[in-house]
């Protein structure tokens, strides 16, 4: 059973995001074990920093940002977000805080409705559930056409398109500007880039990263792109086995290379990263 915030110390002044004493397992293959995903986590962000999640495969980055979300529930420890203990809320009692996009992109966007209806469904569900028909057509038209047109794919100009026609890096592109039209407090970006081509990746991935900082949105992305890790985030929190190993901000950020991060990993948890991501480093 999870811990109630209330018998965990104070949270830090100014966090956006506080994760205490966080414990996820879940069974292996067959049943007869259990994985650890989580080990005793604690973890404070800032609102409005822009956070990378980095590591081995396994190590826990996208179980965080699924217990952040409310899809799955901690077995032990505690969660705030914006001032308000979440620990046991699903997540459409989050819904209106936290807003997700997936490494899927069928997964963000509904291929049976229109670019438009998408961004209706998207501001409105939370409330009004799926009645499309009264949301405020203008109001919303105008702003998925600002919020598409920063990734210079001419999206904002075909609004009563069929989803189900877009390419993958479209539909990523109005995933994340769906979220920025909601204004979450809290945005997760669970390897958004990584079903894309390299063209279209870094293009999404600027766009994010651009957009996330004109709303002022925290946000905590989980990636292989260590390049966009370290370029484009403000912090870069490094996994292994469900805790943090290396949390990297600042000045030491900067001083930090790309390629530095391989052996800085190998030193740490004592194994190479995995070849995927390995690969994005050369």
């Amino acid at each position: 059973m999870s811990s109630s915030l209330s018998e965990q110390p104070a949270t830090p002044r100014g966090a956006l995001v506080t994760v205490r004493g966080a414990e996820k397992q879940f069974p292996a293959l067959g049943g007869r074990e259990m994985i650890t995903a989580l080990d005793g986590l604690d973890i404070t962000i800032s609102p409005g920093s822009f956070v990378a999640l980095i590591g081995s495969n396994g190590a826990g980055k996208s179980t965080l940002l699924s217990v952040l979300m409310g899809a799955q529930f901690l077995d032990e420890g505690a969660i705030e977000i914006d001032g308000e203990a979440v620990t046991d809320q699903p997540s459409w009692q989050r819904s209106d805080k936290v807003a997700m996009v997936r490494q899927n992109p069928e997964n963000n966007v509904l291929g049976g409705l229109t670019i438009e209806e998408n961004f209706a469904l998207a501001v409105m569900g939370p409330r009004r559930g799926l009645r499309l028909r009264r949301y405020p057509r203008a109001e919303i038209r105008a702003n998925a056409a600002a919020a598409l047109a920063g990734f210079g794919m001419g999206l904002e100009d075909r609004l009563d398109e069929s989803s189900a026609t877009l390419s993958g890096g479209q539909r990523q592109a109005i995933a994340v500007a769906m979220a920025a039209v909601r204004k979450p407090r809290l945005l997760l970006l669970d390897e958004h880039t990584a079903a894309l081509d390299p063209k279209r990746a870094r293009i999404v991935g600027e766009a994010t990263t651009e957009i996330a900082r004109q709303h002022g949105m925290t946000t905590i992305m989980v990636t292989h792109d260590l390049a966009h890790a370290m370029h484009q985030t403000d912090r870069v929190l490094m996994m292994h086995r469900g805790r943090v190993v290396l949390d990297l901000s600042g000045p030491e950020k900067d001083g930090t290379g790309v390629s530095d991060l391989a052996g800085i990993f190998e030193r740490v948890v004592g194994e190479a990263l995995p070849d995927r991501t390995l690969l994005a480093v050369s």
